[in-house]
């Protein structure tokens, strides 16, 4: 590849150039000698890491690795995961829960004989065959079309601060059917929705981006726009029970499929769950007319990752139901999500609680027994190690450290889960947090457990707020120190420090450095 080439890609996750590829497997045998079709760099965050993530694609499919058959494949650089795997530990997960997935391989990465990095593959999330085995609707369309479809006009109408309400292609021609399938992408940065050659603003204000058919005709975005908004109304209705239409939400969802996909999120401890990288599917009414949650993605920012902890995020809170609570998010137009929704009609609780306790728990049991994580990481550490000496000042523990973090912190969660599914409210103490005055966080604890109050007032800047913890509906503070509680629900309220306090913090943090803590 020419240097003005890889300044190209380099420069914007736009732009794409040809290059020539070798892929040897780890004996040295050669499994793909040849050009690829274009590489081009990808990502929102991750893309503005200096160890930068690719999509390839190649002039026709190629099967490798143990990857499905494809011709894009996906390059990610896990620059924000010192561990390596926890895309990994959620893309096995998925799997082992129903959920569909795509497949992942390792590699060493060489650009212009320079090495890179240590990069993970996986097949792209698409529709196909040997993706998502939903009606591929995209090629459907090309077979009543007379033109490729990316020459056809782009359409955009309705705007609500800056975002398009509905966009797409102006075809020629529709298929008969036109139900299914649809991949669809719910994204709570702006910057995703507006890349997407087509996709909508819901009803309650989620920014869909439309993944198959990348280029969906008016009448098909006007289709899934409707059956969207019809069943997020049922969603979000407090009996479940669309308005208009009198449908219960099961009628246009899957409740076991959002289950598991809700639970996978819980597991994880995913930042993203209710706003970013939230995918869900739906294929012909002829074979299924319900929306799917999956597939799985995007679980670098997970399992108390270092790179992501904030005020109320550390190892002392893995006993939180994150993906439960409303994602508000200030400057974002969305809805708070589905999941959130879903949490707050009892039967789904009830249908998350069944599926932990007879299904999912027993599997991420044995997936822990089996030592696969740390088979992983083995194979791993030798070309971890050299990626941890390339990119020099980018990490901040060796990687057995950041791989114990990653799996401690599974474990813990999944010892918390097997005991918030099994325990009814009566057995239960549950403190609601305002963090950062824009989003409710729920923990829960034993009725015998003793909780730690300061751990909850923890502030890491000088000017965070101050978190006083309240009983629930009074202005009472609970008392400092190790306390028991009745089942009752207790408060965290945030308040502005005082100039007093924002001063005691500092001269805290200055000897701190000298190895005097508090």
């Amino acid at each position: 590849m020419a240097q003005n080439q890889y300044n190209s890609i380099y420069g914007d996750t736009e732009n794409k150039e040809a290059a020539e590829a070798l892929l040897t497997d780890a004996h040295g045998d050669t499994l793909y000698q040849g050009a690829l079709a274009h590489i081009k760099t990808r990502g929102n965050t991750t893309f503005k890491e200096a160890k930068k993530p690719f999509t390839i694609k190649f002039p026709k499919k190629q099967c490798f690795l143990g990857l499905e058959p494809g011709k894009s494949f996906v390059l990610l650089a896990n620059a924000l995961d010192e561990s390596h795997i926890r895309n990994a530990i959620g893309l096995d997960l998925a799997r082992i829960m129903g959920i569909p997935a795509p497949r992942y391989a390792y590699l060493s990465l060489y650009i212009n004989n320079s090495y890179i990095g240590l990069y993970q593959i996986t097949n792209k999330v698409d529709v196909g065959k040997h993706a998502l085995d939903i009606t591929d609707l995209d090629k459907l369309n090309q077979q009543v079309n007379p033109k490729p479809l990316d020459e056809y006009e782009w359409f955009g109408f309705g705007r609500e601060k800056e975002l398009i309400h509905r966009k797409g292609v102006l075809l020629d021609n529709n298929p008969d059917d036109i139900t299914g399938g649809y991949l669809l992408d719910i994204t709570g940065p702006v910057q995703q929705y507006f890349k997407s050659t087509s996709g909508f603003v819901s009803t309650a204000k989620d920014n869909v981006r439309i993944r198959s058919p990348k280029y969906a005709s008016p009448q098909e975005v006007d289709y899934i726009v409707e059956r969207y908004n019809e069943m997020q109304s049922a969603v979000m209705a407090a009996d479940g029970f669309h308005p208009e239409t009198g449908r219960h939400y099961t009628e246009y969802l899957d409740r076991e499929s959002f289950a598991r996909y809700y639970l996978l999120n819980e597991i994880m401890f995913n930042h993203d769950a209710n706003w970013a990288s939230f995918m869900l599917y739906k294929d012909r009414d002829a074979n299924d007319p319900k929306f799917h949650a999956g597939p799985a993605w995007d679980y670098d920012r997970t399992l108390d990752n270092p790179r992501f902890t904030d005020v109320l995020n550390t190892k002392e809170y893995s006993n939180e139901m994150f993906a439960s609570v409303k994602a508000d998010r200030i400057g974002m137009i969305c809805s708070g999500g589905l999941l959130y929704y879903l949490c707050q009609h009892e039967d789904f609780q009830q249908a998350v609680r069944d599926c932990y306790l007879n299904c999912i728990g027993p599997k991420c049991h044995a997936y822990l027994e089996a030592h696969l994580i740390d088979s992983l990481a083995t194979l791993l550490a030798q070309e971890a190690d050299r990626d941890y000496e390339k990119n020099e000042g980018r990490y901040s523990k060796t990687y057995e450290v950041a791989v114990n973090r990653a799996t401690a912190y599974l474990r813990d969660r999944i010892a918390f889960l097997d005991w918030y599914c099994a325990s009814t409210q009566e057995e239960q103490v549950t403190i609601t947090a305002l963090w950062r005055g824009m989003r409710t966080r729920k923990f829960y604890y034993p009725t015998e457990e003793a909780i730690e109050v300061p751990h909850l007032a923890k502030s890491y800047y000088n000017h965070d707020p101050v978190y006083e913890l309240y009983y629930a509906g009074t202005d009472s503070l609970v008392p400092e120190g190790i306390i028991f509680h009745e089942p009752q629900t207790l408060e965290l309220r945030g308040r502005e420090p005082t100039k007093r306090e924002v001063q005691i913090r500092r001269v805290k943090k200055k000897l701190a450095k000298i190895g005097i803590r508090f």
